[in-house]
């Protein structure tokens, strides 16, 4: 086991974590896949409004990368195709058939002894989408090769779902999922806990178990990538969703195709707790939870989820909702404010302490302007790379440097703290988001 440190960063202590009980969840009657969620593709779609479909028929493909298929995540009927601007899709959404679901079959099973034999499983059950690569964080070619895959099960991002809990009753589903993954890549499967959290990982040497400590953002895949296995410029690493483990491993394992997800809400606007549910859940079925009616939902944490509507639903990729009030109210010379239980200052700015919970809201306290390089990135900032640099050069379309110092391992959750400290505002996620785009596209 190898351990990590990281002495940079910070936990934004923000109010409304859900404690560790699981309350009754209403019963999900619809459920939605966007092909939003997922960074460079062109969906074709397969399904019409009305059509009847299983757990796992493809819903829809790349047209960029046929092979890579979506799987409907519910048995029932496709309610709702919602379109953009130039009929873009935006959403499908499913009416969920419970009786149908409890009567499929497990798919036959075969033998999962090589990569080629788990490639073709995967790509016949349409999971590929499951996986991930780095850099760009795009869905994987199935084609490709990693240099390592890598889990991380220590999310650290606020209000974050503790998976220690919420996955304590799947340790079968993980290892089964573990030791099949590990048959994809020549290189090291490191698989991220925190303190002693899975210990049972350790009874396996098929797994390079990376034990971390620290503040926010020390359970970042590209915060561990860039302590054990930096991401060079030809490099392709895999990555997955903790959560998405035992979904995975019931597939490898016994055939069952569930995308059952135990999922937590939080947040100082809601009142918290955990779930069993499942992937693309609708929000509005825990409504009567809210303490308020102006609230802003997110799908994800507070730092990088996605807006939604009360009626919209969880990503893809996303094991929790976060709820925080909307304010835009300003107070008049806040700045000269002394501080106290009013103000939360990362840097201790105010008087007070920023080591209580706090309830946050969506007031941002200033507006955008230019960069001010007074090191306030660099304190929360922990890996290898100069940000405030490379922010600079995405600015300034320059891709050489861009590459040289280090936009490939980079991906918005890791400078989301940065954001969130930034005398200017800055949404610097956007910024790196923007330089991964001028790369991705210019290659």
């Amino acid at each position: 086991m190898q351990k990590i440190t990281i002495n940079k960063g910070h936990n934004i202590n923000i109010s409304g974590v859900a404690p560790s009980e699981f309350s009754n969840a209403p019963t999900q009657k619809l459920v939605s896949i966007s092909p939003q969620d997922f960074n460079y593709i062109k969906p074709k779609l397969l399904v019409k409004e009305g059509d009847q479909v299983e757990m796992g028929d493809a819903l829809f493909f790349d047209k960029l990368n046929p092979d890579v298929r979506w799987p409907s995540i519910a048995s029932g009927n496709i309610s709702k195709i919602i379109f953009g601007e130039r009929r873009a899709v935006l959403d499908i959404i499913i009416e969920v058939n419970h009786d149908k679901e409890l009567n499929v079959e497990p798919v036959k099973q075969i033998n999962l002894s090589s990569k080629d034999d788990i490639k073709d499983f995967i790509q016949k059950h349409n999971f590929w989408p499951f996986f991930s690569q780095r850099p760009f964080n795009k869905v994987v070619n199935p084609k490709d090769s990693p240099k390592c895959i890598i889990v991380s099960l220590a999310d650290s991002s606020p209000l974050a779902n503790d998976l220690s809990f919420s996955l304590s009753e799947k340790r079968e589903y993980i290892i089964s999922a573990l030791s099949t993954l590990k048959k994809l890549t020549e290189g090291n499967l490191y698989v991220v806990v925190r303190g002693d959290n899975f210990s049972f990982l350790s009874d396996y040497d098929f797994i390079s178990l990376i034990q971390v400590e620290g503040p926010h953002p020390s359970g970042n895949i590209g915060v561990i990538l860039n302590k054990v296995n930096p991401i060079n410029q030809n490099d392709i690493i895999w990555t997955l969703q903790g959560s998405h483990l035992p979904i995975l491993g019931k597939l490898f394992s016994k055939g069952i195709l569930d995308f059952s997800l135990n999922i937590s809400i939080g947040g100082p606007a809601v009142k918290p707790s955990y779930f069993k549910s499942r992937i693309g859940a609708k929000f509005d079925l825990h409504k009567d939870s809210l303490l308020m009616e102006n609230v802003r939902i997110i799908s994800g944490n507070v730092l990088t989820g996605k807006k939604i509507n009360i009626d919209g639903f969880l990503g893809f990729y996303h094991s929790s909702f976060s709820v925080i009030e909307k304010s835009f109210n300003r107070p008049f010379i806040g700045w000269l404010h002394p501080g106290g239980k009013s103000k939360y200052s990362v840097f201790n700015a105010y008087l007070g302490s920023n080591k209580k919970s706090y309830d946050f809201t969506t007031l941002q306290n200033g507006s955008n302007r230019a960069f001010v390089p007074v090191d306030a990135w660099e304190k929360v900032f922990p890996m290898d790379i100069y940000i405030n640099a490379l922010a600079r050069s995405i600015e300034a379309n320059d891709i050489d440097e861009m590459e040289q110092l280090g936009i490939y391992e980079c991906d918005e959750e890791d400078v989301a703290l940065c954001s969130f400290v930034c005398p200017s505002k800055s949404d610097v996620g956007a910024i790196i988001r923007k330089g991964l785009d001028t790369i991705y596209f210019d290659k």
